[in-house]
Parts: structure tokens; sequence; C-alpha cells
């Protein structure tokens, strides 16, 4: 069989729109995108149609992996933000073919660190990446609370020490413990419309939180997904510094709309105790993949 491949940018966004939703036919996710959601996913991720591949097998696209780019602490980060296999051509060794080819488009761009997201029940996909040599560097949750949240957790935070300052999402950049080599969509650089919130104790930062809330066409807040929260690593009051910073970007907290937490770590245990405890419930579960470019 002939088979080459095309940049994701020498197509129409409507054969780019067709190729991905045929890609993602009978996945166990509904995954099927409109021309308006790959246009937005696009620019809010950063993606780069340019460095992005199509695979084909003569002249029937076969599969896809969409990637972007950035620059972090003077390394070169590269995520694949989207890779699926057409159903014609599953379990037909594409999915190597095509993630060694994007791994030499990676070594052209000067790529140091790949990173990726993947389903944690996807076991075939998960076993290609290791194959090509990626690691598991954490597993991830998805998080839901659909209903009023109760107040009783954070009667005890009326009176405390801490400030607490609303601010852009970029302005976590630079907190020293800010999660850099995180999931993709959960960098600063993601939350083109979100909010960061900053504790501090005294002049120290303490803890923060990336965010965003959406709205509907009548301006009716819906839903609130956190992206990121951490705590001083060390720190004896890292209890209360969570609650203090859920109760604040959740409130207010007896008004009735969705609640969501995107990837979160589980390695960060403490926080995903303390989500549980207030109710939230595990929707999906990822990993976190990542491969050092110069590991052969």
């Amino acid at each position: 069989m002939v088979i080459s491949f095309r940049k994701v940018s020498e197509l129409s966004f409507d054969e780019a729109v067709r190729i991905w939703n045929l890609g993602f036919e009978g996945y166990s996710l509904p995954m099927t995108i409109t021309l308006e959601a790959y246009m937005r996913r696009t620019i809010n991720e950063g993606l780069s149609l340019e460095h992005s591949l199509v695979f084909y097998v003569g002249d029937e696209p076969a599969g896809f992996v969409l990637n972007g780019f950035r620059d972090i602490n003077g390394k070169r980060i590269a995520w694949n933000g989207g890779t699926a296999i057409a159903p014609t051509y599953r379990g037909k060794a594409i999915g190597k073919k095509l993630m060694l080819k994007n791994l030499e488009l990676y070594r052209e761009q000067g790529v140091d660190i790949a990173t990726l997201e993947a389903l944690d029940q996807n076991e075939p996909a998960i076993k290609l990446y290791e194959h090509v040599g990626y690691e598991i560097m954490d597993r991830l949750v998805l998080l839901q609370h659909e209903c009023p949240m109760s107040s009783t957790l954070f009667e005890q935070l009326d009176h405390h020490s801490y400030t607490i300052t609303k601010g852009l999402p970029r302005d976590v950049n630079e907190i020293s413990f800010y999660q850099r080599l995180s999931p993709w969509q959960t960098g600063w650089q993601s939350m083109k419309e979100g909010e960061s919130l900053i504790i501090k104790q005294g002049s120290e930062v303490v803890g923060y939180a990336l965010y965003k809330r959406g709205y509907d066409k009548e301006g009716q807040l819906i839903d609130i997904t956190l992206y990121q929260c951490e705590v001083l690593p060390g720190h004896n009051d890292a209890e209360m510094i969570y609650t203090i910073v859920l109760g604040e970007l959740f409130a207010p907290l007896d008004y009735l709309c969705k609640r969501k937490v995107f990837n979160l770590r589980e390695s960060n245990q403490l926080l995903n105790v303390l989500l549980g405890k207030m109710g939230f419930k595990t929707t999906i579960k990822q990993v976190f993949m990542v491969r050092t470019m110069d590991k052969e």
C-alpha cells in the first residue's frame, strides 16, 4: 500500500474536522466535534496545524496527530493534542507509523520533552505510546459536583490570617512551586478565559489555583472548572489552605451549577481527599505520559 503524510494546514477546516470525527468514530467517549469547536480548540490550546500530521493510505485518511509547542524554562515542550485512527485501519500498525513520524517531526522542531494524555482504560494506546518511549508520569482524574455545596467544611474558616488575591492566569507563572510540566490544558497558557487565585501568608505565596467560570448567553453562571490547585510543599497548614482556596473559587456554595475538576494529579493526595469529602465524584481517569527526546 502507498502511504504518505500531509500537514493539517494543507487541508480545509471542513476536511480537518471530517478526519477528526472519522478518527474518533466508535470511541469510548463522545468525541465528535463541530467546525466552530475545532477552530476554538486550535486557538485556545495553541495547536500548530503547520506541524500536525494526517496519515494517508492511498487517497484515504487513515489517522492524524495534532501538536502544540511551548517553551518552558528553556525547554521546548510538545503536546500530542489528539491522535486517532480511522476504523478501517485500526489494528494495522498505523498508529506506530504515525507516532514514529511524529517523533521525527519533534526532533526537527528541537523538542526536549514530549507529553500527552490518554484514557486509562485505553490500554492499546498506552502500550503504543510506551513502545515509542513514553512513560506514565502521573495519573489524572476528572471530577464533578452538580449540587449546591455544603458549607459545613468551610465554617471553621471564617477567620484566618491568609490573604487572597484574584488575577490573571499568567500571575501564577512566577510562583516557585507552580506546576509547569503539567497536562497541557491545565497550564496558565490555556486559560485564555480563566482566572487565578493566589493565597499568601504575609508576603509569602503559600497556595494558588487556576480556574474558569462558564456563562450562558444570558450571562448566568453555569459551571466552574478547576485546572490546577497547589500548596507550598511541606507547609504544615496545607489542608486549611486548600480548603480556603476551594471555598473561594467554588463560591457561592449554595448556587446551583456544575463544579468540575479537570485532570487533577492523583499524586496530589490531600486535594483528592478533600474534594471527595466535598462530594466530588470521579467521571474520567487518564494517564499523563512524558517522553524525554534524548532518550532513544
